[in-house]
């Protein structure tokens, strides 16, 4: 029988992490995946920053990258926890499942669609951080830019699926199932075109230094 997993994962060595996903216990999954791939993601545009703030070639955007490097700090701390956070929510969904509380259970279930809908806001803003930093980061980075802006539209894509699966199962309440479809609607055609224009951007200068 599978025992409750103790939480602290951003405590542990990644192999012990990675080796926890790979176990048969039932946390950390997919959700919790999704948050580390996502502050990844995130990390990569900040150290992208960390090479470019301070350097002469790029004074001239000093003030706008400084701003970039406090909101995605920020972002990194938040996605950071939800790494975290969305095992021991699931922990709680399983607890009050057995106990056939569905009242609670649907709690637990909107708080991890709301967990996850709020990475996908998160992937457009780290999207847009790409984007400014193809023309003014540090050009020895530009991959890894790229890269930055290529695991966004995968985690959005994955953070979508892990809203879709905990939706399915709220029966009551469907204004509010509705009301985030609706905003991952609108937040998928941005993510998909920025995302996309960002990573063909990298890939033309990178092919430009090749050629």
């Amino acid at each position: 029988m599978d025992t409750e997993e103790k939480i602290n994962y951003l405590d542990e060595p990644l192999l012990r992490y990675i080796n926890r996903v790979s176990s048969k216990t039932p946390v950390p999954g997919g959700g919790s995946v999704v948050a580390c791939v996502a502050s990844l993601s995130s990390a990569l545009v900040g150290m992208v920053l960390n090479y470019t703030i301070g350097k002469d070639r790029y004074a001239a955007y000093e003030k706008e990258l400084k701003d970039i490097f406090t909101e995605n700090e920020t972002i990194i701390k938040k996605l950071s926890e939800y790494i975290e956070r969305d095992s021991k929510i699931y922990q709680e969904i399983r607890r009050y499942t057995s106990k056939k509380d569905y009242i609670s259970v649907e709690k637990y279930l909107k708080d991890s669609a709301e967990l996850h809908l709020d990475i996908c806001r998160t992937t457009l803003k780290i999207i847009e951080f790409a984007d400014v930093l193809t023309e003014k980061g540090n050009k020895g980075l530009i991959s890894d830019t790229g890269i930055a802006a290529s695991l966004a539209i995968s985690v959005f894509t994955s953070a979508k699926m892990s809203v879709l699966v905990n939706v399915m199962y709220i029966k009551e309440g469907r204004d509010f199932v509705e009301r985030l479809l609706e905003e991952i609607r609108g937040i998928e055609k941005n993510v998909i075109i920025k995302g996309q224009k960002v990573c063909e951007k990298v890939i033309k200068q990178l092919e430009g230094n090749n050629g």
